[in-house]
């Protein structure tokens, strides 16, 4: 802490050294990128006349052979700033070449320095020197140096840094889609897999409805959950990442019959409900819903927000079945049947599962197990689908 408030006395005290005694030394500052003088008031003339006047100011004249020497480094190909210092009479010159304009204080051509002028505290180890490059303080095997664009530190090969305004070091990272946070999807279901064709019981009479038919608008998918991911590689524009999470989803598997789905003695039953004069009571609605906790992995590429396509994954999912429940509406009187049953569902889920998000669209969805929805021998090979869109 002493050693930094020493710090701080030297700077003040080379500012105010800078106003009461006469500046026998010039700095000046250009802009590598525009090749203007940082400060300069004259944005109509060139470098070089912006130069020529600053050194007129001070009594001295700008050489060619120390003009061609800056043009050397304002067109050398580097990424770091870079100086020239040089001794004209009596005066020193100090020029630094910056990649891009500094921040901080308004910088003017005028000299900012007090001459040259050092000290040590003989008998010591410490050190401490103030010139044209700024402020050096040395302790054994610590030594802090203040200068124009910022504060180093060293304490053996540790070497700490504190930059004045933008640090330009820093790598802009780029601007891609992210698969994190909460997701809410919703979509259609359906169940893929054939029944066996049931003949008319006699002619003319109305054509069987086979058990799984389902309503195509009234079976909804939706799913809750929250992602993440890992990156594995990134590059400028696209990036290789894992995604993961938890969620839970529901499939709602609505029947286009009247007949209501049981758990029977040796598998799933489907039985109709008929009154007490016999007639088949018909349902407004009918549905079996089955709901999971998942796991998705989705491995996906990601692109630039401002690309068209966004991200594509492609990946898959294992579940573990939460409940099962049939539901069922008379439609003429609404009385409610609702029974909540295993229904020989598997209770291990695992399928595939494919994403795609779109600029100016909502994320796609698409789903399909693998594994059958019930368990074998319990009903016909059925397994779910799934499609549709992301709305968080």
């Amino acid at each position: 802490m002493k050693k930094f408030i020493a710090i701080i006395c030297l700077v003040v005290s080379v500012f105010n050294l800078s106003a009461k005694e006469r500046q026998d030394s010039l700095i000046l500052k250009i802009d590598k990128r525009n090749q203007t003088l940082i400060g300069g008031k004259d944005s109509k003339r060139t470098l070089k006349e912006e130069l020529e006047s600053a050194f007129e100011k001070k009594g001295l004249v700008l050489t060619d052979s120390l003009w061609q020497n800056i043009r050397q480094a304002i067109k050398t190909d580097s990424d770091g700033d870079s100086s020239l210092s040089v001794r004209i009479g009596n005066s020193s010159v100090k020029i630094g070449i910056h990649k891009s304009p500094l921040r901080g204080a308004v910088i003017s051509q005028e000299s900012l320095v007090t001459s040259q002028e050092s000290w040590k505290n003989s008998g010591k180890k410490e050190e401490v020197r103030i010139g044209l490059d700024g402020v050096h303080v040395k302790d054994g095997t610590e030594e802090t140096h203040v200068t124009w664009d910022g504060v180093y530190h060293r304490d053996g090969k540790e070497v700490t840094k504190v930059i004045w305004g933008k640090d330009t070091t820093k790598v802009k990272r780029p601007n891609l889609y992210s698969r994190r946070g909460l997701d809410f999807n919703l979509g259609l279901n359906t169940l893929v897999g054939g029944e066996p064709e049931i003949a008319v019981a006699y002619p003319g009479a109305p054509a069987y409805i086979p058990n799984f038919t389902l309503d195509p608008l009234g079976s909804r998918y939706a799913s809750l959950g929250i992602s993440r991911f890992v990156t594995l590689s990134e590059g400028k524009k696209s990036a290789f990442r894992l995604g993961y999470g938890l969620e839970i989803d529901w499939y709602n598997f609505r029947f286009d019959h009247n007949r209501i789905a049981t758990k029977g003695p040796n598998g799933v039953q489907f039985n109709a409900i008929t009154s007490s004069t016999g007639k088949e009571i018909v349902m407004s609605k009918n549905k079996m819903s089955v709901s999971y906790l998942t796991l998705p992995i989705m491995p996906h590429f990601s692109f630039d927000k401002k690309s068209a396509v966004q991200m594509i994954a492609i990946g898959g999912y294992v579940s573990y079945r939460i409940d099962t429940w049939t539901k069922a509406v008379e439609e003429e009187s609404g009385n409610l049947r609702k029974e909540t049953t295993n229904l020989y569902v598997n209770p291990f889920r695992y399928g595939l599962r494919a994403e795609f998000a779109l600029r100016h669209f909502p994320d796609l969805f698409f789903s399909y197990d693998l594994s059958p929805l019930f368990e074998s021998g319990k009903s016909q090979e059925m397994r779910g689908l799934a499609f549709g869109i992301r709305l968080l």
